[in-house]
């Protein structure tokens, strides 16, 4: 008997299906109770069909990371097009990156595993392939801000500093803070009065006024545009983060 031929809308379904399942074992047992045969066991399909859609746990895992890339790019769109002057859509992009996290804390902290080598090498290409195109679309929205800024006078470069270093350095920047700013992690002394919202907004002004980006921090109300992206472009994530946080109230 030949293999039954699915249709690419029914294959792109099961895969999330699997990538959910995958997800929900994460968040019980961690990246490294994660198994093949732990996601074959919660689904109606067999082990070759997981297969078939995954060659391994390395290449399920950087699947579920370039899944996660994709959805924050989207965000970093929308940031991308606010309507406001450049840095306060480089603000819209830290802020994105900071909901993003908390609306999928998982999926967030999972990029640090996918980017070790021993993940890399037993993805596949095609995986491999598709997450350095995710991850240039990402530098691409940050890097059309600063070229925005250049443009308009809002910024000005040092000799020594190219856009592709700013984005680096920006999108590096907020990583870091809410990384060592999230929920999932124990604080030590220094970081238990911190809150991650506000430690957000401090650190992209800090950035920001260093590199000379204007309006500066004492030239605008940088909460007020915060306000403006709650309220617009990200309401309905602000609407799924704070009905999540009503139901653990």
């Amino acid at each position: 008997m030949s293999p039954r031929i699915i249709d690419d809308a029914t294959r792109e379904a099961r895969e999330t299906e699997l990538l959910q399942t995958a997800l929900s074992v994460i968040a019980k047992e961690g990246v490294s109770g994660l198994t093949i045969d732990k996601v074959v066991a919660l689904v109606p399909y067999s082990k070759g069909t997981v297969y078939n859609h995954f060659s391994c746990k390395e290449d399920l895992l950087t699947a579920l990371c370039n899944n996660h890339v994709r959805q924050l790019a989207e965000l970093f769109h929308r940031a991308a097009r606010f309507d406001g002057n450049s840095r306060e859509q480089m603000l819209a992009i830290g802020f994105s990156y900071m909901l993003h996290s908390q609306l999928n804390p998982t999926e967030f902290m999972l990029v640090i595993s996918a980017k070790t080598p021993s993940v890399r090498e037993k993805s596949t290409q095609k995986r491999q392939e598709e997450h350095l195109a995710l991850e240039h679309d990402l530098l691409g929205c940050i890097l059309q801000i600063i070229n925005n800024g250049l443009s308009s006078g809002e910024l000005e470069l040092a000799p020594h500093l190219t856009p592709a270093q700013v984005a680096f350095s920006l999108w590096a920047m907020s990583f870091g803070t809410i990384a060592l700013l999230h929920e999932s992690l124990d604080r030590c002394s220094v970081r238990t009065e911190m809150e991650l919202e506000r430690e957000m907004l401090n650190h992209s002004n800090i950035a920001l006024d260093g590199l000379g980006w204007r309006p500066f921090t004492g030239e605008h109300d940088s909460s007020e545009t915060i306000q403006r992206l709650k309220e617009g472009i990200f309401a309905a994530e602000m609407a799924e983060l704070n009905s999540r946080l009503s139901l653990t109230d």
